[in-house]
Formats: structure tokens, sequence, C-alpha cells
């Protein structure tokens, strides 16, 4: 047996006993509660994530749940997991398509990490279906893609701020502001001032980005994190970097990656049918498309320069980054071609990491 494998099963058993002594702990009143079918299915670079199935006896009554365990990494793992439980129960109050969670734990985590448990959708990931799907049913999920999107972007956004927020919320430039101060921040925690240039080109243009309206956003919203269940209906997964701020962050995000990951045709797709169903042409969607390069290559270096665990991400996530370095380069050259910046320590980057 490989030392990977061997790993891998002594993870997965420790985190089945870890949730057995948990539940048992938890609910007294459950007996003889047994978890099966524990199974990995983390696929980003953030969370680690669990499918399992608990089993248990309940005021005489035999009962089975299928349900999703998610374990935050970093410093700011008790942020993030309250923050995503929250939001979920924000949105699930008020019928938007996510799983209903269950419970947050971030003091009596036998993992030593804050997690949340909730429902287990059943269905098949979007981004499997719209990327590998004949071309006839490429509009039809699409179409579904971005109602969700705009959906979530028009929800009411005040139940999702403290109301002494409000008032600052509306102003004009609080989320670009909020943005360009975070960036100066964090390039000075983290000396890259290499992308201070890129960074004064966005301040250089703030005046010409008000925001009209604060916005849900999901922060992370690409078809991969929606599953369609067998009636056609979709699912929004991965919330932890929801939030109130500028829709145009949120969009540009998405765009972002669907240019690094599938080409600039389906950018083009998704802007499109996203200002269709909108019903609105999104105005100066090329500033944000800036800010979200900026961060993506950001976060890939400092990840493999000082470790992912500063961003809170997970350890494997470096390996993963490693192995799409494509399209971090394919983000650089949108960079360099909006901005005529070039940023020296990515250069470095990309030409160790593809040699």
């Amino acid at each position: 047996m490989g030392i990977d494998r061997a790993n891998w099963l002594q993870s997965t058993l420790t985190v089945q006993q870890g949730l057995e002594a948990y539940f048992c702990q938890r609910f007294s009143n459950y007996q003889e509660i047994q978890i099966k079918n524990l199974a990995s299915i983390t696929a980003g670079w953030e969370n680690e994530m669990y499918a399992f199935d608990v089993e248990y006896e309940s005021g005489g009554t035999h009962r089975h749940e299928e349900l999703v365990l998610r374990i935050y990494p970093g410093v700011d793992a008790h942020t993030k997991s309250a923050q995503e439980f929250h939001s979920l129960q924000q949105l699930y109050k008020i019928g938007y398509p996510v799983p209903k969670v269950m419970l947050v734990e971030r003091e009596n985590s036998p993992f030593g990490k804050p997690f949340i448990i909730m429902e287990r959708i059943k269905g098949q990931l979007l981004g499997a279906l719209l990327f590998h799907s004949p071309d006839q049913n490429q509009p039809s999920l699409l179409k579904l893609f971005c109602e969700l999107f705009v959906r979530l972007h028009r929800l009411d956004w005040q139940p999702f701020v403290e109301r002494e927020k409000h008032a600052e919320f509306r102003k004009p430039y609080y989320f670009v502001d909020q943005w360009l101060r975070t960036a100066h921040d964090y390039l000075n925690r983290y000396e890259m001032t290499d992308f201070l240039p890129v960074i004064q080109w966005l301040e250089q243009r703030r005046d010409q980005v008000p925001c009209a309206r604060p916005s849900v956003v999901h922060g992370d919203f690409h078809p991969f994190n929606m599953l369609v269940r067998e009636d056609g209906s979709a699912v929004v997964i991965d919330w932890t970097g929801c939030r109130v701020t500028d829709a145009r962050f949120d969009l540009a995000w998405t765009l972002m990656l669907a240019s690094a990951y599938h080409g600039v045709e389906w950018r083009q797709h998704i802007l499109k049918e996203y200002e269709r169903v909108a019903k609105a042409n999104i105005d100066r969607i090329e500033y944000f498309e800036v800010c979200a390069y900026a961060r993506r290559l950001f976060d890939i270096s400092v990840s493999l320069s000082q470790g992912p665990d500063k961003l809170g991400m997970r350890p494997a996530a470096a390996d993963m980054m490693k192995q799409e370095m494509h399209a971090a380069k394919r983000v650089y050259e949108y960079l360099l071609e909006r901005t005529e910046i070039r940023v020296p320590t990515i250069e470095k980057m990309l030409s160790k990491e593809t040699a």
C-alpha cells in the first residue's frame, strides 16, 4: 500500500471516529449512533469536505440522514465558518436554493478546526453538464446558471448586514475603497510590492466605478459550485465568500475563472447571458476583472512562496495551483492586456513552474 493511500485511510478513519464521538456528545438523546459511508469530496483550495451517512435511534424510531461535513483550515477559520453558516441560514430562510445547514461547531471540534454540517444534495455538477454537453443543451444550462446569479444579486441585501452599517454600505465608493484598502494591507503584510503598480492603476480609475446598489454575492460563483437535481432544479454550494458588496466584483471573478479555465469565448457567453437575464448592460466590468486578475495572481504567488495556510487554505492547495499553472498564465496575460503592467514576481513564478 502506498504512503499516500495509507495516509488517506488514516485521515478518513480519524474523521469518522471524530464524527461519532461528536454526535454522541452533542446528541445525547440519540442511541446507537453510527457514521457510515464516509467519503472525501474535497475539490477546492480551501476546505476539507466529506459526505457521510448517520444512523441512530430516536424516540423508538430508526433514523438515517445523508449529510456533508465541511472543515475550515487557516487562521480565520472561526470567522469563515460562522459567516458561511449564517449566510446559508439566511439564504435558506428566504428561499434561495442552498443546502440546509444543521449546525456549526467552532469551539469543541474533534478535528481541532471549526466545521459545519449540512444536508447532502443529490445531483450532478452543472460544470460537468455545461462544458461537456452537446451544443444544443448549453444555452438552457447557461440560462439556469445566469438566472440564479442575477437572482442572487437582486436579493434584499439588508438582512445580511447589521443595521448600523446600512448607511455606510449605500455610499457609492464604499466597496471599491474597501477593496483597495484591503489590497494595500495584503501587499504590506506579505511584502508583495510588485503588485503596487496594479493597485495604483485601479486607484487612478476608482472614480469611474460608483456602486449603484449593494448586492449579496457568492464570492466564487461558477458552474462547479452548482448541483443540478434530477428534476432540473439547481442548488448553489460553497458559500465561504458570501458577503455584501458591489455585484460586479462577483461577476468579474466568475468571468476571470471562465476565461482562465475554459477560454475567452466562455467569458463572452456568460457576460452576454447575464446581461440578457438582468436586462441591463454591466458598466465598467473590465475594471473589476482587473481586480479579479490581481487577486487571483496574488493568492497563487503568496501560497507558493509563503504557504497556502497564510491565506486560510489547506496544504494541498499549493499542489493544485502548480497543476493549474496554465490557467494562472492566462490570467497574467489578461492582466497585461488590460493594464500593460508587468509584475516581475508573477513572471518569475510562471517561468519556474512552467519550465
